[in-house]
């Protein structure tokens, strides 16, 4: 349907709907014929894809094709042990890769579900009311209501507009927006011409309007092209790219150690076949190389942005999640984020007079009272305070409606406008004000502006009259009179002063917000020039001054003590307002912020240079009367002195410095369509304290991540000195036979057993008490520090020697090389390196000591350890599996051995934690401890 080219009456009976929108019964109608306003995106990867994809590990396939020509050797040597050891080391790699499908399929349904949190929503009409339903449950034939900020949501055709501008360049390339209109246009007209169409995927940065859907999901524009805009391949995290430069420095080494074991063994063990060595050779690459180290962190990862979605932080972008453990600095907005975001008008300044505003927040009742009588005040149409309701209902583009419980509104729209609304009502003249007049047109607030008017034109008296509100520094200069008992007079420099000085008492006192009301009436031959113009610079001047409303934000009740702990976290918390710097400072002081510091003006800040701003950006913590391009300076300024910063911003013009800070986060309530898409991360309710909450889930993300790191790296350490010190010792001890103390097939079976469950235990271990009491961390801090290499030498050297002791104290230091003995002896090193590994997996739990309280927190660990050692137990005494892992049972004087070499080697760790504790002057109980993992 070329939508431009008919009137609005056309498309009403195109589509059958109508101004008042279509019903609950049709929507849903409509949506079972045209389908859901979605345009199909790449979709989850597919579990036989991430099933094969375990199988495209070099080291597995040169395990696969090592096993496949071992097998061959055997058949022809007709060695039926190779056989059995062959299918053995098949069934064992099935089993990894069955479980790495699990972690990775887990992960891919986590991160599914996160995305199905972000879902942009829009007020329509229906059912002749206002509103929220979910983008994609639009329908054509539905009245949406735009605002300056919003992604269009479906195709639209404009019904009526102020001052509507969009930025259509994602399908034109056009980067100047576009003034739109409702006017009919030719049918020839080509796209970038249609000024009366808004479409899916551009964004309105200036006015307000009404549209109707004309088109959803792949009917509209955007979805014509959907396949083009699809093509973006996500990106490794930096962590991920750590992780995967470690591991193919691992492997290089691993694949050198492996052949040189090869090499080595063929020239001293003469007695062992080449096959054998071979498969050895391989199965130590395997097992020594944490190949599990991408699941287990994508798993970590996954269920840590779970944990932040419950706690109303939605990550968008996964290296937010790293990034947020190292911020320095955090710029955050006042409005909705460190305050309620529930306006509530508490006095009403006209004609000299104060008057009081019972009732609180977004409550019905209350009442405007006499200051002389302390009663409820009785308005006429024409007194000085109804004109002031009138500027309060009519230049205003909120909505308000009773919940259900009559005592309650819900409101739509900016919050500010909506506590005007909420004061016309307590007037009990909001619903006269709007039956009684017509807007003729409206020129939206502007955060530049920072202010919006109205044409409107009463329907008894057809007399036009100009409304404007918003900011008193500003209105006070556009304004030539004031007016008082119904007297106009003059506004002079001298009065316009006592005007500022009281309204500035009011925001330093008490933090109140200042909004002033004014008007100016027109004749008609005026107004029809004025609307024709459409020119706010000609409509808001020679103005008269009514008054002003003082507002109330209060500051959540969470935001101090978030401040606080953000401070000792060492982060800095700054606020980024455009308001007064008396309501600024008002706010900052009752939650600590700027007590010894002067706050910034945005006047100031246009009279820096860059080189002065990146200078003194430090010395405040409150910038006030800002706009967005100030925001972006800040951020400049603060990432050129090597701060890592979180910025916060709601607005289209925020977009910017969200963009370029490290982490931006939107707002999810107030926020913009244009800011959650520039963003890395949305609060989900705008609440400043769940950004110390996320900070604080990054930080025990990349601790647990260090944990099992270091974890996986000490067990495959130890199991490659088993093997080397096996090889030197026995070369020492028994000249003329050279025996292996372990098996290829025992290496894969620890690996699957001690790497998996208690590396993704630790990635969900129990937050260390320090974690918000320590400076952040460098972010070019490397991945493997010289106490985790140290942590990772010193466990595998001990592995090392207790297993060495083992095999030769059962062998009799190389006298007792019976069959019998050595598979005895194999065993134990095998069952030593695993209860080895499940020790050391409880002793990195934990930075402190094994034997504090606290250790008993991590019941995922205990299970891990406990399904760990009844792998162990199973593979030991169970006769199905004896042959294919060349096991025989232990008797518990064997066991005794085993706890007996393990013992010393926990003790030694707990020795070497507390070392480092002391190294760095860290107190040994409570706090600093993060360096001994």
């Amino acid at each position: 349907m070329d939508a431009h080219s008919l009137s609005i009456d056309e498309i009403y009976d195109k589509i059958d709907s109508n101004f008042r929108g279509i019903s609950s019964e049709e929507a849903e109608k409509r949506l079972n014929f045209y389908g859901k306003n979605e345009i199909p995106s790449k979709g989850a990867v597919s579990p036989w894809k991430i099933l094969l994809n375990q199988f495209k590990d070099l080291l597995v396939l040169i395990l696969v094709a090592a096993g496949i020509i071992t097998a061959i050797i055997g058949i022809i040597e007709q060695d039926k042990g190779s056989i059995v050891e062959i299918v053995a080391i098949f069934i064992v790699v099935a089993l990894n890769a069955l479980l790495g499908f699990y972690q990775e399929y887990s992960a891919e349904k986590a991160i599914t579900a996160l995305r199905s949190l972000a879902v942009s929503e829009v007020i329509a009409v229906r059912d002749n009311q206002k509103t929220m339903i979910k983008a994609e449950f639009l329908v054509p034939g539905d009245i949406v209501v735009i605002e300056s900020g919003d992604t269009v949501a479906a195709d639209l055709r404009i019904i009526e507009g102020y001052e509507v501008r969009t930025l259509e360049s994602i399908l034109t390339g056009e980067s100047v927006p576009v003034r739109k209109d409702n006017e009919v246009l030719a049918d020839s007209s080509a796209l970038a011409d249609r000024i009366n169409m808004l479409y899916k995927g551009t964004t309105v940065v200036n006015g307000s309007g009404l549209a109707i859907v004309v088109a959803t999901g792949l009917e509209t524009e955007l979805g014509k092209i959907a396949s083009s805009l699809m093509e973006i391949k996500s990106e490794d995290t930096p962590i991920q790219k750590k992780l995967a430069k470690l591991a193919k420095q691992l492997t290089i080494g691993i694949i050198i150690l492996s052949v040189l074991i090869l090499v080595l063994g063929s020239i001293l063990m003469r007695n062992e076949s080449i096959s054998d060595l071979f498969i050895f050779s391989i199965g130590l690459a395997v097992a020594a190389v944490p190949e599990g180290l991408p699941a287990v962190l994508t798993l970590t990862l996954a269920i840590g942005i779970t944990r932040m979605a419950k706690k109303r932080s939605l990550i968008r972008k996964l290296p937010a999640v790293e990034v947020l453990g190292s911020a320095t600095i955090i710029c955050t907005d006042k409005t909705g984020t460190l305050t309620k975001n529930e306006m509530t008008v508490e006095k009403l300044w006209v004609s000299d007079e104060i008057y009081d505003i019972s009732g609180t927040g977004y409550i019905r009742d209350g009442e405007i009272i006499d200051p002389h009588t302390g009663n409820q005040i009785e308005l006429e149409r024409e007194d000085n305070i109804a004109k002031a309701i009138e500027v309060c209902t009519l230049a205003n583009e909120a909505a308000i409606e009773l919940k259900e419980d009559g005592e309650y509104f819900e409101i739509f729209g900016d919050p500010t406008e909506a506590s005007l609304l909420i004061l016309a009502e307590k007037s009990k003249l909001r619903e006269d004000i709007i039956e009684n007049h017509e807007i003729k047109y409206l020129f939206p607030f502007d955060s530049n502006r920072k202010r919006m008017s109205v044409i409107i034109q009463n329907k008894e008296t057809k007399n036009y009259r100009i409304l404007a509100k918003g900011a008193i520094d500003i209105l006070l200069d556009l304004c030539t009179h004031k007016e008082i008992n119904n007297n106009i007079i003059e506004l002079d420099d001298t009065e316009r002063e006592k005007l500022l000085d009281l309204s500035s008492q009011y925001s330093s006192k008490f933090a109140y917000r200042i909004l002033a009301l004014t008007y100016k009436d027109l004749n008609n031959k005026e107004a029809e020039e004025l609307i024709l113009s459409k020119n706010s610079d000609l409509v808001e001047r020679n103005l008269v001054f009514l008054g002003f409303v003082a507002m109330l934000d209060p500051p959540r009740d969470q935001s101090r003590p978030a401040i606080e702990r953000a401070r000792s976290a060492g982060i800095k918390v700054m606020m980024i307002t455009g308001d007064h710097m008396e309501t600024a400072k008002a706010i900052g002081k009752s939650i600590t912020l700027c007590k010894d510091m002067v706050p910034f003006t945005g006047k100031e800040l246009d009279e820096m240079s860059d080189e002065e701003l990146e200078a003194k950006v430090d010395e405040t913590e409150i910038f006030a009367r800002v706009n967005p391009s100030h925001k972006l300076r800040i951020v400049e300024a603060l990432k050129k002195n090597h701060e890592i910063v979180i910025m916060t911003g709601d607005g289209v013009n925020d977009a910017p410095a969200l963009k370029r800070a490290d982490v931006g986060v939107s707002m999810g309530i107030s926020g913009t369509d244009v800011a959650k898409e520039a963003s890395d991360m949305v609060l989900v309710d705008d609440n400043f304290a769940n950004i110390i909450e996320s900070v604080y889930e990054g930080r025990i993300i990349y601790d647990n991540m260090k944990k099992f790191i270091a974890y996986l790296l000490s067990a495959n350490a130890g199991e490659i000195l088993t093997v080397l010190f096996g090889l030197i010792l026995s070369f020492i001890f028994i000249r003329d036979e050279i025996l292996l103390p372990i098996v290829a097939i025992q290496l894969l079976y620890i690996n699957l057993v001690t790497d998996t469950l208690p590396a993704l235990a630790l990635g969900v271990s129990a937050p260390e008490t320090n974690v918000m009491k320590r400076p952040p961390r460098n972010p070019d801090e490397p991945l493997l520090d010289r106490e985790m290499l140290f942590k990772v030498f010193l466990t595998g050297l001990l592995y090392g020697i207790g297993t060495m002791i083992i095999f030769f104290w059962i062998t009799d230091w190389g006298a007792d090389t019976s069959e019998e003995t050595v598979v005895l002896a194999r065993t134990m090193v095998f069952a030593a390196l695993v209860i080895y590994q499940l020790l050391n997996s409880l002793s990195t739990s934990i930075n402190r000591s094994i034997f504090s309280k606290k250790i008993l927190r991590n019941r995922a660990l205990f299970g891990a350890i406990f399904v760990g050692f009844i792998l162990l137990i199973l593979s030991i005494y169970t006769p199905f599996l004896q042959p294919f892992l060349q096991t025989v049972n232990i008797s518990g004087v064997g066991w005794g051995i085993i706890f007996a070499t393990a013992s010393p080697i926990a003790l030694i760790e707990e020795v070497r934690k507390f070392i480092v504790r002391k190294k760095y002057g860290f107190p040994d109980v409570e706090e600093y401890d993060y360096l001994a993992c």
